[in-house]
């Protein structure tokens, strides 16, 4: 556990959408245990002329709420994108702190949101087999009786971790191009074939795209890590109605219902006794991927960009 000196930093990342981030923060202050969080709000320099008055209007939003989170608020002279941002910020706050809770401005919490991050960090601080804490679930386990369940797949919507898992995390992957002709790895690392994420990856080594989160992904991978999730997920993502740089409209998957007026986890948390995953639970969510690649071949042609993107979203940030 932190120690009652040092609270858990919560890093929350905002652009240029000032109604989204005002809708994240409201979210987020209804939360329970919200005085056990440090806060440290990342504003990104705009990377246009033409994103300048969103991102003085969020940096107006950030400063307005930074009163009622005790805030740090970071403004970012240049714009570093998204992938910098976040890396930079995770890193510097698991050095000083030991663990950190990362949030993006168009994701809403349910006000149980830091009670499980916060019951998550503290009872897998040690075990290095979970080197992840996510809070978005896609593919929910029926007739569980604990509240969380495990998965050997990463989430950057609304995520936490530690500082000995994140030294795992690298720009130059650690082990490449020789994983690439492991052929039981390459499996695992693609939930037997759901998701085209070695393509991705060698996208992101050859430039053509800036994700951070692949990077993050394929490092738990090789480490044979394992993320804890709860049962119901805790968070529906916003970025869907083409406000974001890096989410577009054409889906409202993301968009689950959080029941944001109630808390429905107790004060105990029964985490689950084991500390690898059940086969069956990814399973279901290699299902679920691949019902989505099957609808997205009925739908139009962007509305199936949208699937594509969605269904990388769910593990790792896209850009």
């Amino acid at each position: 556990m932190t120690s009652a000196s040092q609270k858990t930093p919560l890093a929350f990342f905002a652009y240029n959408r000032p109604v989204h981030t005002a809708r994240a923060l409201d979210a987020l202050a209804a939360c329970r245990r919200k005085d056990e969080f440090e806060f440290f709000f990342f504003s990104d320099g705009p990377k246009t002329a033409e994103a300048e008055a969103g991102v003085s209007e969020v940096r107006r939003v950030l400063a307005e709420n930074a009163g009622r989170f005790s805030a740090r608020v970071i403004e970012r002279p240049v714009n570093l994108g998204l992938a910098k941002s976040i890396v930079d910020g995770v890193g510097q706050l698991c050095s000083s702190h030991g663990r950190v809770v990362v949030l993006e401005d168009d994701l809403m919490v349910s006000p149980d949101f830091l009670h499980f991050m916060a019951s998550a960090l503290d009872r897998y601080a040690e075990v290095h087999e979970v080197m992840q804490v996510g809070a978005y679930t896609i593919a929910p386990p029926s007739d569980r009786a604990t509240h969380a369940y495990l998965l050997p797949v990463t989430s950057t919507w609304g995520w936490g971790t530690w500082d000995r898992a994140w030294k795992k995390f690298s720009w130059t992957p650690k082990g490449w191009p020789a994983a690439r002709s492991d052929q039981a790895w390459v499996s695992r690392f693609e939930i037997n074939g759901a998701g085209k994420y070695i393509a991705m990856l060698e996208d992101r080594l050859a430039g053509r795209n800036d994700s951070w989160g692949i990077l993050w992904w394929y490092a738990v991978s090789q480490n044979k890590g394992e993320v804890v999730y709860p049962v119901q997920t805790l968070v529906s993502n916003e970025g869907f109605d083409g406000s974001g740089v890096h989410c577009g409209a054409g889906t409202a998957l993301g968009n689950t219902n959080i029941n944001s007026t109630a808390q429905q986890l107790p004060d105990e948390i029964l985490f689950p006794a084991q500390l690898t995953h059940l086969p069956h639970d990814l399973e279901l969510l290699e299902k679920v991927l691949r019902d989505q690649t099957g609808l997205s071949a009925r739908v139009n042609s962007k509305a199936t960009f949208w699937w594509q993107r969605l269904r990388a979203g769910i593990r790792h940030a896209f850009d």
